[in-house]
């Protein structure tokens, strides 16, 4: 299995890190989890066959976590896509196709897609991996976070969320754990519906997962990241990795 961090920004923008994306590849199937402003351009380089995407996963809809969907959908439309490609995403996911077919009238039409709606008993099982769905907490908004098995391995992803018991739960024992490590400790009053740097090694460190990836990563948080990382090993002792855009992790 193949974990490709396609974007590991935030909304304030970076010129190394484009907003939120990961894709997971496995027996050489791409599954893509959130698709934000940036992402296209990254799965140029990481995936350039974009005929092989058939599954894309939502966590929510906020822009930074879905604002390439259209242009997706026109990429996938002008280079031949003869596939059916699956949207997941919270109930907003309807109302957001519908949107796009209003204001691009001709695109929406180009591509054969499927919606999935997620719930908190959200599950997609093929015969080479399962995907399932949990309920985060991000502020007032419908959020979930993603785990995905595959190969004898466990993947889990948070999207955007504060420390939750669901996450913990889903992440028990898991091999990789991405997270959204969005501002440093003294942001926390400011940013209440994320998670710092040391609420985070305090969940990593519950969970008893293998790796941390910290992503979603603010300015700030670049800024201050020894800080940060300083805080996240208080608690958690195993592996923390800041990613680059497009670094692939193999398991």
């Amino acid at each position: 299995m193949e974990v490709t961090i396609l974007g590991s920004g935030a909304s304030i923008l970076s010129p190394d890190r484009v907003l939120a994306g990961v894709m997971v590849e496995t027996h050489g199937e791409p599954l893509i989890f959130d698709i934000g402003a940036g992402v296209l351009h990254r799965l140029t380089v990481s995936l350039p066959d974009m005929n092989r995407i058939e599954h894309i996963f939502i966590t929510h809809f906020h822009v930074d976590h879905c604002s390439d969907y259209a242009a997706l959908i026109q990429t996938l439309w002008l280079t031949g896509y003869s596939k059916t490609l699956n949207i997941y995403g919270p109930k907003h996911l309807e109302n957001a196709t519908k949107g796009f077919a209003l204001i691009f009238p001709y695109l929406m039409d180009k591509v054969a897609y499927k919606l999935h709606i997620v719930n908190s008993k959200f599950r997609k099982e093929t015969p080479n991996w399962r995907v399932t769905a949990f309920p985060v907490k991000h502020g007032d908004i419908e959020a979930y976070g993603y785990a995905i098995e595959a190969e004898g391995k466990r993947v889990v992803y948070s999207g955007d969320t504060a420390p939750c018991r669901e996450l913990v739960q889903a992440a028990k024992g898991a091999d990789l754990l991405i997270h959204e490590c969005s501002l440093p400790d003294q942001f926390k009053d400011k940013a209440p519906h994320h998670t710092t740097p040391t609420e985070l090694g305090v969940l990593a460190a519950e969970a008893g997962v293998r790796t941390l990836v910290i992503t979603h990563l603010y300015p700030e948080l670049i800024d201050d990241l020894a800080n940060a990382l300083s805080c996240i090993r208080r608690a958690f002792s195993g592996k923390v990795v800041v990613p680059r855009d497009t670094q692939i992790i193999t398991l």
